[in-house]
């Protein structure tokens, strides 16, 4: 079997893909309200840093795995553990953004179908993608990405007569402060969740291409963002958004003589499955390595239901899983977005003795 290997355009769309995962129905920079957009532009620029940073690790140790540059840097015992940590915030993730599908879909389009069931059925389909291959995955996001900023620039020209260009206004109402915590909250949701991708990236056939994909990516997700937030904004009004659910699908039901929703339903199938995917075999991945186990195939069934069994009992209902997503998440990810992948990133720059510097 040749070694597996996804172009430097297939990484960028499984990476846009992966971005806009759950962003595409959920607004992580409402609490900046009609400000959001700095909020956005911060949070983006941050983002991109952190994305940089994990394509440096990646580039430092090259052909390898998340699990390989921890056990090398930090020894086989601590990185062993630390590896056992990034498998649960993986599968964590991975429900998490279950969940969020499950909720959108059954809050708007299947309100008589059973969570569980709406979840299950996503999951069994991603499983069977996931146990293609990573090659079948690249493939997958290059053909299917493409259509959700497609699907954003439809609902944008689809609503443009209703907009009131005077939302923005005032610019600071309430000081810097919720803008500062709104672009926090962007970096840690989504642009420091890609850590996932320490375990794919060294699939990359043209790893100099690694640095430009991944700022391309936070470009095109920051660029996104802000288009669905003025296009919201606009329609809506910021105080109306802070209230709101899903607030793109409270846009949609104003484009007047036609119906869109389901469009959302299909950029949130696309985009979120992707994240999904990612996380579930970075979890299979990194299990495997640490187990001694050849195929991650063997593995990935297991993670998909316990993935299923924790979205449905981690929140008792959306308003918990909205609190958790703005209050809870961003600081319990410090440690797995930020503070390890530092120490990482200082410890692959040490020059170990015998070996040449990258």
């Amino acid at each position: 079997m040749g070694k597996v290997r996804i172009s430097s355009i297939q990484l960028f769309m499984l990476l846009s893909g992966f971005l806009f995962g759950s962003t595409v129905i959920l607004t992580p920079t409402s609490g900046a309200k009609n400000d959001a957009w700095m909020a956005i532009l911060l949070g983006g620029a941050g983002g991109a840093l952190l994305m940089w940073l994990y394509a440096k690790i990646a580039m430092l140790n090259p052909s390898k795995t998340l699990v390989d540059i921890l056990r090398e840097r930090m020894g086989k015992i601590v990185g062993s553990i630390v590896s056992v940590l990034y498998i649960w915030y993986f599968i964590h993730l991975a429900s998490l953004v279950l969940r969020n599908f499950g909720e959108f879909i059954c809050t708007t389009t299947l309100p008589e179908t059973p969570m569980a069931v709406v979840i299950g059925l996503f999951a069994a389909v991603l499983v069977f993608v996931i146990n293609s291959g990573i090659e079948v995955l690249g493939r997958l996001g290059e053909l299917l990405v493409p259509v959700v900023p497609l699907v954003i620039l439809i609902i944008c020209l689809s609503i443009i007569t209703a907009a009131d260009f005077e939302a923005l206004l005032p610019v600071m109402e309430n000081g810097i402060t919720p803008v500062l915590k709104a672009a926090f909250g962007l970096m840690t949701f989504p642009f420091g969740e890609t850590v996932a991708f320490l375990m794919l990236f060294q699939y990359l056939n043209n790893q100099a291409k690694l640095k430009k994909v991944v700022i391309a990516s936070a470009g095109a997700l920051t660029l996104s963002g802000l288009v669905i937030f003025l296009r919201d904004v606009f329609v809506l009004g910021s105080e109306l958004m802070s209230r709101a659910t899903f607030v793109p699908h409270l846009t949609t039901l104003l484009i007047p003589g036609v119906n869109v929703e389901p469009l959302v339903d299909i950029n949130l199938l696309i985009s979120g499955g992707i994240k999904i995917s990612v996380c579930i075999y970075a979890a299979a991945k990194a299990l495997c390595q640490l187990a001694g186990i050849d195929d991650y195939t063997r593995l990935t069934g297991a993670i998909a239901t316990f993935c299923v069994v924790l979205s449905v009992w981690i929140y008792e209902n959306v308003i918990d899983m909205f609190n958790w997503a703005e209050k809870v998440w961003p600081f319990y990810s410090i440690p797995f977005q930020i503070i390890i992948p530092v120490l990482l990133l200082l410890l692959s720059l040490r020059k170990k003795p015998g070996t040449s510097q990258n």
